[in-house]
């Protein structure tokens, strides 16, 4: 992902919460051919030891994309709020944009054994199952459900060794630009437009 330099996101924190509210990302590896396999599944960030992070998840065994996790470097892409950005809030005309948030992972992959997918998908169940009014735990699952499922299915990790954070919010605009284009987006309402404007107004506070 091209990400110029005033569109970085470098702060790991800001990062990392960025991965946990938007966890259902996109997995890309290569096949021995060169031809690119995706799937869109949910992935969850792990601090396997103190500052070393990774992601796990999983895919079903039907899918051959699991074939090819140690043959390459695996790219997991993660997308947030976004929303088109009309030339005609600025000052002066120009060229209309759309302004978004996004994160690449790259890293080595690790085919989980089944002690450890079961720990991961506990990890994922509880996460998600947190705000319903009656959570389902993996301890509610039957032995032999929970073990047929788990057969179905390939549990990875993947390193998080290269981060590439592109949250592109206007940053290149003039403090009346920039207040303009959160005002319109306040304005149009829609869940994409305000989230993309609260973040916007985080970022920059108004000259005195």
């Amino acid at each position: 992902m091209h990400t110029p330099k005033h569109d970085q996101e470098a702060n790991w924190e800001t990062i990392a919460a960025f991965i946990r509210e938007n966890g259902f990302g996109m997995l890309v590896n290569v096949d021995e051919e060169g031809t690119p396999h995706a799937t869109h599944i949910p992935m969850t960030l792990v601090e396997k030891t103190p500052g070393n992070f990774v992601l796990h998840g999983h895919i079903a065994r039907i899918n051959p994309q699991w074939k090819w996790f140690t043959r390459s470097t695996t790219l997991a892409v993660f997308s947030g709020h976004h929303s088109y950005i009309s030339s005609s809030w600025y000052e002066k005309e120009k060229i209309p944009t759309w302004n978004y948030m996004a994160v690449h992972i790259h890293g080595q992959m690790r085919v989980l054994e089944e002690k450890e997918l079961i720990q991961s998908l506990e990890v994922m169940m509880d996460h998600y199952e947190a705000p319903s009014a009656c959570p389902v735990h993996i301890h509610d699952i039957t032995p032999k459900t929970l073990d047929n499922n788990v057969k179905a299915i390939v549990g990875f990790e993947l390193e998080v060794k290269t981060v590439n954070a592109r949250f592109k919010l206007s940053q290149t605009r003039n403090d009346n630009d920039y207040f303009s284009v959160i005002a319109h987006l306040r304005a149009l309402g829609d869940e994409n437009s305000l989230r993309i404007a609260a973040e916007m107004e985080a970022r920059r506070q108004p000259s005195a």
